[in-house]
């Protein structure tokens, strides 16, 4: 079961080149046996999504490739060869709007919502796996509740999972998967990765991302050591 919460909160899923990666449900990103086009709505660098009644855009990286998806966008830095197939090369993101039925949402608007699902992923076997997950921080971007969770899929791939609350008790969630050897890269590159960023037209500060720790320390692996950024 993986993206079993269209973004919410990633489970192990194959992104791209069959990478695992944590996700939510009804949006699985492109996977090996899941042929992705170029999506047809990127224009003039820019790439662009509605789902759920959110319009999503964001500026494509130069030299990245942007995917369609029925439920987001995913921008890839490397498109990668036959020979690569089944491993990520560089970075992946992979940006959504995922339903929020299949969710124990809080009752109080006092609580993060954000917060409160990806708790609710992390400690879900179905979702992460055998994923080492860190329990989910929150904090605010650019007003809104927001909240991340770091996640080490055990197959030499990390990913950094970031969800924000939106009105209407809605989530955007922004999934990054890179191998663990380009892990030092995400930290400084996030801010920019996230810059162009809009939802219905409002782009998002992206401010808020240069306080998150540096470096991203994700879960220890089996042989008991950490992965940092």
């Amino acid at each position: 079961m993986a993206f079993k919460l269209a973004l919410l909160l990633l489970l192990t899923l194959y992104l791209a080149a069959c990478q695992v990666v944590p996700d939510l449900p009804p949006a699985s990103p492109p996977g090996a046996s899941d042929a992705a086009e170029p999506t047809a709505e990127a224009h003039d660098g820019w790439a662009t999504h509605e789902n759920n009644g959110v319009t999503l855009s964001i500026q494509i990286p130069d030299g990245w490739q942007s995917y369609r998806t029925a439920d987001g966008i995913v921008l890839s830095e490397y498109i990668g060869t036959a020979e690569t197939a089944g491993h990520l090369q560089g970075i992946l993101m992979y940006v959504f709007v995922p339903r929020m039925d299949i969710f124990e949402l809080p009752t109080s608007d006092d609580v993060n919502l954000a917060w409160a699902v990806l708790k609710q992923v992390v400690h879900n076997p179905d979702y992460v796996g055998r994923a080492l997950a860190s329990e989910p921080q929150a904090f605010e971007w650019d007003h809104h509740d927001a909240a991340y969770y770091l996640l080490n899929n055990r197959d030499g791939t990390l990913t950094l999972l970031l969800a924000m609350g939106l009105p209407g008790r809605k989530l955007l969630v922004s999934h990054i998967s890179m191998p663990e050897s380009h892990a030092a890269r995400l930290r400084p590159l996030l801010p920019n990765l996230l810059a162009t960023l809009t939802v219905n037209g409002e782009q998002i500060d992206p401010s808020a991302l240069n306080h998150l720790p540096d470096p991203l320390v994700f879960p220890a692996d089996e042989s008991g050591e950490s992965s940092a950024g």
